[in-house]
């Protein structure tokens, strides 16, 4: 039941339980403190009376119904002094009995009151006339009706208690709820249409700022991924019709002209090829960039020497360029890092210095130790980078000055992932360029990545 109620009316419930648990408590407290309190008064004062009369006793002084009357002895008060067979008593119409417990009773008239909620004290006096028992009684029985009354006005004033307290804990849970009814309509009404709106934050700091804070923090980072989706799609899709519109293109020169002229068909044959291998590259960087974003790219570190790498690679590229140079300035030390991956990050590096070199030109690759870090680099000697493309380089889908690399540029993704190589490994990944005069790409790493 308490599972299908509102957290607003669940806070209101324990509200008013827990008050009411409160309000019970105490009054039971006042209704059993005064029953104690009226029974140890009336145990006090019949002790001091049994007392005084004692000592009236013990002076010599007789005891009447005068005598009685003086020390304040009226009913609910009784007292009687029993000697031999004679009993003087405070009152004719009040009788005590003992059958197995203290009883008085009251003749008024016709009708008879028995009580046996008693407070009694019993005293054996050696007075000058003989032994004397004096009994001195109080009838608590005429606070019943007191306690009767008293119980009432508390079970009223209870259920008085639970009404207000479920009252007040309606609206105080109303009142609080409120900026959070706000929030949840304000997060309901954010879809993919108005995604770069924002929950109102209140002013007072407490919880329900930061909560506020938190969820806008969440719609960014929503935002964030979202945009970043939209452009991706927006760049791949772009990406992928410029060989789509040249094969189509080669396809149907092919129709009209190329069957019979073998020029024709040679060269498209050979476009198709190259458009083809452009977009199978291009659809493994996406995949690769999807797995890496999804978190489905398994590493697996080994330990390995990073100068024999830098060999291993520069040797891969001088068989499959040979119009380049390509050196290698390495300290011998080793590392513990996926080792795959580390190639892929300097082929990338590679395929961009021999883009944009010119034949017989030299590129380095450097390895330098660090102590717990090390750096790598690949420098070459091509045209260089403009400064003002610099800081995006290592974006996706970002090609600089598309005039003068038309013929050269490439997907835009060879960088971005080299970057996402380099945060893979916790490293660090910048590039220094000067127009004319080369470019070198660095990344800091440290020895051993963190799983």
């Amino acid at each position: 039941m308490m599972r299908r109620l509102k957290l607003s009316t669940k806070i209101t419930w324990n509200y008013a339980l827990i008050f009411t648990s409160i309000l019970l408590i105490i009054n039971l407290a006042v209704f059993f403190s005064t029953q104690l309190y009226n029974r140890l008064s009336a145990n006090n004062e019949v002790e001091q009376l049994a007392a005084a009369l004692e000592e009236k006793l013990l002076s010599g002084e007789a005891l009447t119904r005068e005598l009685f009357f003086e020390e304040g002895i009226l009913y609910p008060l009784y007292a009687e002094a029993e000697s031999g067979d004679m009993l003087m008593k405070s009152e004719e119409l009040l009788t005590l009995t003992n059958q197995e417990e203290w009883m008085i009773e009251r003749t008024l008239g016709e009708k008879r009151k028995r009580s046996d909620d008693l407070v009694i004290e019993e005293l054996r006096v050696a007075a000058p006339s003989g032994i004397v028992t004096l009994r001195v009684v109080k009838d608590l029985s005429v606070y019943h009706f007191m306690n009767s009354v008293t119980l009432v006005t508390l079970i009223i004033a209870s259920l008085l208690g639970i009404l207000v307290s479920y009252v007040v804990g309606y609206f105080m849970s109303r009142q609080s709820f409120q900026p959070i009814l706000a929030m949840t309509k304000s997060a309901a009404a954010i879809g993919p249409s108005n995604l770069h709106d924002r929950i109102e934050v209140p002013e007072v700091k407490d919880e329900l700022k930061e909560l506020s804070e938190t969820f806008n923090g969440l719609l960014d980072r929503i935002d964030d991924a979202y945009s970043k989706q939209a452009q991706f799609v927006s760049d791949a899709s772009h990406e992928l019709r410029t060989p789509l519109t040249v094969i189509k293109g080669y396809n149907d020169l092919l129709n009209r002209w190329g069957k019979e002229d073998p020029e024709i068909l040679s060269e498209a044959i050979e476009a198709i090829r190259l458009e083809t291998d452009n977009m199978s590259m291009l659809v493994e960087n996406l995949l690769f960039i999807a797995k890496g974003e999804n978190r489905k790219m398994k590493l697996s570190p080994v330990t390995f020497s990073v100068k024999e790498l830098l060999a291993e690679t520069a040797k891969d590229f001088s068989l499959s360029v040979p119009g380049r140079v390509f050196q290698v300035e390495a300290e011998e030390f080793s590392v513990t890092q996926d080792r795959r991956m580390m190639k892929q990050l300097l082929r990338i590096f590679l395929e961009n210095s021999v883009k944009f070199t010119k034949e017989g030109s030299t590129i380095t690759l450097r390895a330098k130790d660090q102590g717990d870090r090390y750096c790598l680099q690949v420098e070459d000697q091509g045209e260089g980078i403009a400064k003002e493309d610099l800081k995006n380089v290592f974006e996706r889908f970002y090609v600089g000055e598309k005039a003068r690399t038309k013929d050269k540029a490439g997907s835009g993704l060879g960088l971005s992932i080299a970057k996402w190589i380099v945060d893979t490994h916790g490293g660090e990944v910048q590039a220094r360029s000067t127009l004319g005069e080369g470019t070198t790409m660095e990344a800091v790493f440290p020895k051993t990545m963190q799983i």
